[in-house]
């Protein structure tokens, strides 16, 4: 087969727009006009990675498509958990362990893409979003807390955030939520650092 000038001007135009520009200037941040009024969410079974009410993410996210739970750790000191369906859409990893450096690493990777600072009552974190890809997780949350005698932390990354919705609300709620059930979980009462 001959492949015409034409043909690779036409793959080359292609793969630009499949792949996105690179250039050096900062991606978009989802736009506060663009974010419509919803109603808390709520914290009710079932829910996956233990501490993430499934009704909450699906709301959040506007993924309807069935997803695929797979979960490791050991439930006394640490966990990872992802969401997968085509790619990881979610992934949600926490520790008792190392907290400050994990929290230094967030704001060294992901401060310049910051949304929002946490509230204060949930402890220390950040809500970041990069404007990378879905298959990247470009929406990035962390906070740092106590819990009884531990300082556990925890992660989680979405691929998407459904259209209108407010990141910074819903990601705070569902923090909020995560921290609670980790409480529940582990028979300790959370607090702000």
């Amino acid at each position: 087969m001959k492949i015409t000038t034409a043909t690779r001007t036409g793959l080359a135009l292609a793969l630009a727009l499949l792949t996105g520009c690179t250039g050096t200037n900062p991606p978009p941040s989802p736009s506060p006009s663009d974010k419509i009024s919803a109603a808390p969410l709520t914290d009710s079974p079932p829910y996956w990675c233990d501490f993430l009410p499934q009704q909450a993410v699906r709301t959040i996210s506007g993924l309807t498509l069935p997803l695929q739970e797979d979960k490791g750790g050991v439930p006394t000191t640490h966990g990872i958990c992802t969401l997968r369906n085509e790619y990881t859409r979610l992934s949600a990893v926490w520790s008792i362990r190392d907290g400050d450096n994990v929290l230094d690493t967030a704001q060294k990777n992901f401060g310049e893409h910051r949304l929002a600072e946490l509230p204060t009552e949930l402890g220390k974190g950040l809500i970041s979003y990069t404007g990378r890809p879905p298959q990247t997780k470009p929406f990035y949350t962390m906070m740092l807390f106590r819990c009884g005698d531990k300082r556990p932390w925890i992660s989680i990354d979405l691929s998407e955030i459904d259209k209108g919705r407010d990141p910074v609300s819903d990601l705070t709620q569902l923090l909020s939520i995560a921290r609670k059930r980790y409480g529940e979980l582990h028979k300790c009462t959370p607090k702000p650092r």
